[in-house]
């Protein structure tokens, strides 16, 4: 079982590197098609491997409870993906960065409401240190989150739907195959995705788009979040939120290789102390 739970950790690091490398390659997506055509394509391409594994496991979902959890595991999964988008159109990358990592604070909240899992102390030390981290590589003015605009309350619900998505995750594996967990919520959010979609009447599908949301569906959604499904199995929902605030360090790691960008000294000190909690979560592990 520990090294199950050490090798989960290892692939929920690298999802979270996944997930890092795709902020670049979401923006210049958006310069062709609009967010829900990224979405809907996204989902889409998910759901061509996912209708399999659901068709496979039909039989469980004629249990009218465990089909209305997956169902709402899916609704908050494209929640979070719907309002993380839309929130940056109205709000600062920067503060989307910040208000979307207060997932780490609202996970151990759901955690211990509704799965009775009490944060243990290096737990909150590593949130408190992660916290700090991601408020320094962020690069937050404090003093102007006073002016909370639609775009902020956006990427709020955004963090608290991730949050709930990881607790909700955590519970339905225990019980359910991690593939199923995975596979019902990329075919929810694909349907919810449909009549947005095509609002807008044109739909510039061009070759790529088309190769970059494929990436997108099969590695940065499937793939990815199938990781997540099966690492739930071995270690708890707040230390896999603290795993994933790794997600902005692989963001700027990308942004340096591949257009230079240099962190100044804040973003920095936010990276170590963010690696620090990594760190004290990896040595717990060993004991």
């Amino acid at each position: 079982m520990k090294s199950r739970k050490i090798f989960s950790i290892v692939l929920l690091i690298f999802s979270t590197l996944i997930w890092g490398s795709t902020f670049t390659l979401v923006k210049s997506i958006l310069r062709f098609i609009t967010d829900f055509q990224l979405l809907f394509l996204r989902f889409g391409f998910a759901s061509i491997l996912s209708v399999f594994v659901v068709i496979k496991y039909r039989k469980l979902l004629k249990n009218p409870k465990i089909f209305l959890f997956l169902f709402a595991l899916g609704v908050s999964l494209f929640i979070a993906y719907t309002f993380q988008t839309a929130g940056l159109k109205y709000t600062t990358p920067t503060k989307s960065a910040f208000i979307t990592g207060l997932y780490i604070v609202f996970t151990p909240v759901f955690s211990a409401m509704y799965l009775k899992e009490k944060p243990r102390n290096f737990e909150i030390i590593a949130l408190v240190l992660s916290f700090i981290g991601l408020l320094y590589l962020s690069q937050i003015n404090l003093r102007s989150l006073g002016s909370i605009n639609f775009g902020d309350i956006l990427t709020l619900l955004c963090a608290i739907s991730f949050a709930f998505q990881i607790v909700l995750t955590e519970k339905l594996v225990k019980d359910l195959p991690s593939l199923l967990v995975t596979s019902f919520q990329m075919v929810v959010s694909f349907i919810l995705s449909i009549p947005f979609a095509f609002l807008n009447s044109t739909f510039n599908l061009n070759t790529f788009v088309f190769i970059s949301t494929l990436f997108l569906g099969v590695v940065a959604s499937f793939f990815a979040i199938q990781t997540e499904s099966f690492a739930l199995k071995y270690i708890d929902s707040t230390e896999a939120s603290l795993i994933f605030i790794l997600e902005p360090v692989f963001a700027y790691l990308f942004s340096f290789f591949i257009f230079g960008e240099k962190l100044n000294v804040y973003g920095i000190i936010g990276s170590i102390l963010i690696l620090t909690s990594m760190f004290i979560i990896a040595i717990y592990n060993r004991e």
